[in-house]
């Protein structure tokens, strides 16, 4: 019986592994998909804000630098000091997961209020064109640059295609694409029932954003126990260090063994976190580097108003 379970196995990776060297050696005509490291770099530092985010990670990894050097001088634990510089950069982003993501809800309230607003406008007999440059007057809040940009873009003589198009690269969420698909349509093809379909739009970014907050409130419990579980190990950490127990870490044995629990507790800790973020959905007016979807060079919708 387990002569015949072994001999199964190995023809089934036999198969696969032909299969395997065929495709690799013939190729496919499936369009390829964005590779993982790019994926990875646009959630590093993409999305509006990213010069501040990117400026304010430069200062953290500044301060690993020093934090792992006065470590490793003043206890002579090389792993330890690169743990606690660790530390420095991963605390952070463990105990405050949240801004971001409450920012992108009060963003897309106020996405929703200014629709609703902008198929009002519509509705009083304006063109596409007018309205939103008329929407520019008391704006909500969250979205007042991005809307201010709009108008001025317009008012510049930019075409109404590629000022929408800028207006929701810098909003850079999927929700955004949905009312700057609707706007960019009307713009190539002007017609009746834009003010409708805007009110419809607006409806659902309402619907989204109460679901939105539904869930992050749920979140928010998982949040609250990998902040109480990293403080608690960092305040272990600090008083080992205090009352002077490095000497067990000090031998090489000791700092592989301090390595593989560090890492094993680090590993851990970005598991549950990750459990308890949020994961952008893809956008679909660009090729968004966050997809797994294999895509042709350009998407569809750019063929349409090209």
């Amino acid at each position: 019986m387990m002569s015949a379970l072994w001999w199964t196995l190995c023809g089934a990776l036999l198969a696969g592994g032909l299969v395997a060297a065929t495709v690799a050696a013939i190729g496919t005509t499936v369009p390829a998909g964005q590779g993982r490291i790019a994926r990875w770099q646009a959630q590093w530092s993409g999305g509006p804000d990213a010069h501040r985010r990117i400026a304010r990670r430069r200062m953290f990894v500044i301060a690993a630098v020093v934090t792992t050097a006065g470590v490793w001088l003043v206890s002579g634990v090389f792993v330890a000091a690169l743990l606690l510089g660790a530390a420095v950069i991963g605390v952070p982003w463990l105990v405050s997961p949240a801004d971001t993501v409450k920012g992108r809800i009060a963003k897309l309230e106020a996405l929703a209020d200014w629709t609703q607003r902008l198929s009002e406008i519509l509705r009083l007999g304006l063109a596409l064109e007018q309205a939103l440059t008329t929407s520019r007057k008391n704006p909500p809040a969250a979205i007042e640059d991005e809307v201010a940009e709009l108008a001025d873009k317009l008012k510049a003589g930019w075409l109404p295609v590629d000022a929408l198009r800028d207006f929701a690269d810098r909003l850079d969420d999927v929700t955004a694409d949905k009312v700057v698909a609707a706007l960019m349509l009307c713009a190539v093809d002007p017609g009746p029932g834009l003010a409708a379909d805007l009110e419809d739009v607006s409806a659902s970014i309402r619907e989204e954003v109460v679901q939105r907050r539904k869930i992050e409130s749920e979140r928010a419990k998982s949040r609250s126990a990998v902040r109480s579980m990293t403080i608690i190990s960092l305040c272990l950490v600090l008083g080992g260090f205090l009352v002077a127990y490095t000497a067990p870490y000090g031998t090489l044995l000791g700092q592989l063994v301090l390595a593989l629990l560090g890492a094993a507790f680090a590993g851990v800790l970005w598991w549950t976190r990750r459990l308890a973020s949020h994961r952008p959905v893809p956008r679909f007016l660009i090729i968004d580097p966050r997809s797994r979807v294999k895509q042709q060079t350009e998407p569809a919708f750019e063929e349409f108003v090209g």
